[in-house]
């Protein structure tokens, strides 16, 4: 079955089942990543402030990008609004707030993966860890937002535009925007965790 979503200027079709594999994929193999690393090496394999102190400091260092790209006119796209209209009505204050508190908290979370992630494959953690880290994060990021409509209430109800395919419903540079992002938080990630991992 196929569903239509977005608003009139983004509208985009979507096969049902297969974007709901992939939007669930795009969140499911970082969390898995972290689950087993969790699992196999145990709580004290890593620095868990240092992880999340850092995912969030890498996120916010993303964020930083973000905003530049779309004051360069790069990309329209409102990360912090995508987020916070899942819940809320888009375009208001507590649609931003509650994006800001999900964006920050998936960097946390995601930074404690990266951390379990390299234990497991026995990599160090350090900027070039990150870094694939980061790339890993934009191709799944992409994923998301190219099936993101099908599960997101306001793109289902027209009333928050769709990504689209890869984003480009933003701007055609919102993927090379998006890498950059990526490459930014991993980096900092894993430059920040090695010099000072916090515990």
């Amino acid at each position: 079955m196929n569903v239509v979503t977005g608003t009139p200027q983004t509208r985009t079709e979507h096969a049902t089942g297969p974007a709901v594999i992939g939007f669930l994929a795009s969140m499911g193999i970082p969390a898995m990543i972290g689950v087993v690393g969790f699992l196999s090496l145990g709580v004290d394999a890593i620095s868990w402030v240092g992880a999340i102190v850092w995912g969030i400091v890498a996120t916010v260092a993303f964020t930083l990008v973000t905003m530049m790209g779309k004051a360069m006119g790069m990309t329209r796209m409102d990360l912090l609004d995508l987020l916070g209209s899942m819940f809320v009505r888009p375009g208001t204050a507590a649609s931003k707030g509650l994006g800001s508190v999900i964006h920050l908290m998936n960097g946390a979370l995601l930074g404690i993966g990266w951390a379990y992630g390299s234990g497991l494959a026995g990599w160090p953690t350090n900027w070039i860890t990150g870094l694939a880290w980061g790339l890993l994060l934009w191709v799944l990021a992409l994923v998301m937002m190219s099936t993101m409509g099908t599960v997101h209430p306001a793109i289902r109800r027209g009333e928050q535009d769709d990504p689209g395919f890869a984003a480009t419903n933003f701007g055609r540079m919102t993927p090379m925007g998006s890498l950059v992002g990526h490459a930014v938080y991993g980096i900092v990630l894993g430059a920040g965790y090695q010099a000072w991992p916090i515990g």
